[in-house]
């Protein structure tokens, strides 16, 4: 049982790293790319934005892809036949995978009835993006809220606590920013904010595994 345990901590802990460096890309080319383009000349900044946008942000979506489907997905499912309480997230990596199933067979759909029919691509689109979303949303919740407040309810480090209260604030953020509800000035700390959680849950779980190594 200490093994499958362990196996499990190891996997997620690697989840959570490659989960911060896809937040460490997104937020270069996010935050940086545009001040790279106001501080050098206009041809290079155009050719550095062409650069972060091709190869950083792509490479930051396979990333995260890659980390919360193969990696934290089964690091959840492992842990969560040892402990049954983090089967509620496995449960919500089904549910992003499904939201986000949702928002791709739905775009694929609005950019086909809006060659025959705009108005209705259009109304379309806000459903695609109401449904998949709130899944999409509601699974991400799941998964890295409440999986760090459930690790802090068996292994007791207190990082997770920190790491829950910065990924809920990065969570209630990047809801303000969508709905336009604060200035452009403090846009983007939702992703500053989420790093910073991604980071420290793989503090923790290094520190949790260390735990349980020198307990052995």
């Amino acid at each position: 049982m200490q093994d499958a345990e362990m196996s499990a901590l190891k996997t997620l802990r690697s989840g959570f790293f490659y989960l911060s460096a896809a937040m460490a890309m997104l937020i270069a080319v996010v935050e940086f790319t545009p001040a790279v383009y106001t501080y050098v000349s206009s041809s290079v900044g155009i050719m550095v934005m062409v650069v972060f946008f091709t190869l950083l942000l792509p490479s930051a979506i396979a990333v995260f892809l890659y980390a919360v489907f193969w990696v934290i997905r089964p690091g959840m499912r492992q842990l969560s036949e040892v402990d049954g309480r983090f089967r509620v997230c496995y449960t919500g990596t089904t549910l992003i995978l499904v939201g986000l199933a949702v928002l791709a067979l739905g775009t694929a759909a609005v950019v086909a009835l809006a060659t025959v029919h705009a108005e209705s691509s259009l109304a379309l689109t806000v459903w695609v993006l109401l449904v998949g979303g709130t899944i999409a949303f509601t699974g991400y919740v799941l998964t890295f809220v409440a999986g760090a407040f459930k690790l802090y309810g068996k292994y007791r480090n207190p990082l997770y606590v920190a790491a829950v209260l910065l990924l809920t604030s990065g969570v209630l953020s990047a809801l303000t920013e969508l709905l336009w509800l604060v200035p452009v000035s403090t846009a983007g700390l939702s992703r500053i904010l989420t790093a910073v959680g991604y980071v420290l849950t793989y503090a923790a779980l290094d520190g949790t595994i260390k735990k349980l190594n020198a307990q052995s």
